[in-house]
């Protein structure tokens, strides 16, 4: 029989230090992850999805509001209403403004938008805005999640099946589940040998569907702005490129993509003269519609139904999505001048106007009512949302909820 070992009071004491030592990395390893530096406060009871409004109210008025800078326009998602300040996303019950859930991190958003039914929130690392995480908006549950290498700051924005950030110096397009679809632009360290090098373009605008990333780029050497067409292809670092010179379109004049719709782009340039320029995949374009005046630095777009809507500054142009077809022009009647883009509602178009909020047919334009409500003047577009019965504006940094 073999006579077993003897432990010896330095092998007690190795394993003791050994032992402290795993205990000291795993509560630094805990100390410094973002685990320790997130706080999720998931909702008591699943959130429940609002019913369609079955017509317009009458009247309205302010149910609540809410803090929200890092959106842009009503963020709505499985049935709660997505604000985001400072570290916390919220989710609101849309008639009472309550908090359903939260979601907050030690370090402020760089923005906050949605895809499906989940929030999406965007904060910064080392390598800039590119810790992204998806919250349900039905049970404030986290979600897929990323990370990847971001500008500073980005600009998030939705077709409501995939998410596009975009800074001065890259973009990325993700699907919902946050794999990247498509990667464009400036990189940290070279990933593949055949990949180009950094690209030296300043990115300028840009605007996406599923099926496209359109992108507005001052190239050093061109004369002037460079609209890049980018569709989804076997690797997401090495898309599919179309180049579409716009020599008489300066940079530093406001120009910027509106809106993507499948492969098509609406473009607006100032100069020579400012219009909106529809672009098909090919690079032709298959409509340039003047405007009567520059646009708004504020102009703002949004994609009710299946219809997108430009605020210019005074009017909204209303397109199809389908292949971007112009359709009409609400613009001021009097008094009614329109603050913001549409939204839909109960098979009405809804636009934010100067006292109030106007009513629409969605197929002719025409005005079939005006609802009377104040707001604070802002220089802000009023971008407006639905969740339910409860009509949603973005006032700037402001989200308000509004019901009859």
């Amino acid at each position: 029989m073999v006579k077993p070992e003897r432990r010896t009071r330095a092998d007690l004491l190795a394993a003791a230090a050994i032992a402290i030592a795993i205990a000291v990395v795993a509560v630094l390893v805990w100390w410094t992850s973002d685990a320790r530096a997130t706080i999720s406060r998931p909702a008591a009871s699943p959130v429940k999805t609002p019913s369609p409004a079955k017509t317009v109210p009458a009247t309205l008025r302010e149910l609540w509001s809410a803090p929200s800078p890092k959106t842009t326009l009503p963020v709505v998602a499985g049935g709660a209403v997505v604000t985001g300040d400072g570290h916390e996303v919220d989710g609101h019950d849309p008639e009472t403004g309550a908090v359903l859930w939260s979601y907050a991190r030690d370090l402020d958003l760089c923005g906050v938008t949605s895809v499906y039914s989940y929030a999406v929130a965007v904060y910064p690392d080392s390598r800039g805005c590119g810790q992204v995480s998806t919250i349900d908006g039905q049970t404030g549950m986290r979600g897929p999640s990323r990370t990847a290498y971001a500008d500073p700051q980005v600009a998030l924005s939705t077709d409501g099946t995939t998410v596009l950030s975009a800074g001065q110096n890259r973009l990325e397009l993700w699907r919902s589940d946050m794999v990247r679809m498509i990667s464009y632009g400036k990189l940290d360290a070279r990933i593949k040998p055949d990949v180009p090098g950094p690209v030296l373009c300043r990115l300028e605008s840009a605007a996406a569907s599923t099926a496209a990333v359109s992108v507005l780029e001052a190239c050093p050497d061109q004369a002037g702005l460079r609209l890049t067409i980018l569709r989804p292809a076997k690797e997401e670092d090495t898309p599919d490129l179309k180049y579409v010179p716009l020599p008489d379109v300066k940079d530093n004049t406001g120009a910027r993509v509106v809106a993507v719709s499948d492969t098509t782009t609406a473009v607006y340039v100032p100069t020579p003269r400012p219009s909106l320029m529809i672009i098909d995949d090919t690079g032709s374009t298959t409509a340039n519609l003047p405007l009567p005046k520059p646009a708004s630095p504020e102009a703002a777009a949004t994609r009710p139904g299946d219809l997108i809507t430009w605020w210019t500054g005074d009017a909204v142009m209303v397109f199809s999505a389908n292949g971007m077809q112009y359709r009409y022009t609400i613009g001021p009647a009097g008094p009614h001048v329109p603050i913001g883009p549409a939204t839909m509602m109960a098979g009405k178009l809804i636009v934010p106007v100067s006292d109030g909020v106007g009513v629409y047919d969605p197929v002719t334009g025409v005005n079939e009512r005006y609802i009377p409500l104040r707001r604070q003047a802002s220089e802000s577009a009023v971008v407006p949302g639905v969740a339910g019965s409860v009509l949603l504006e973005q006032r700037g940094p402001t989200l308000v909820a509004l019901g009859g």
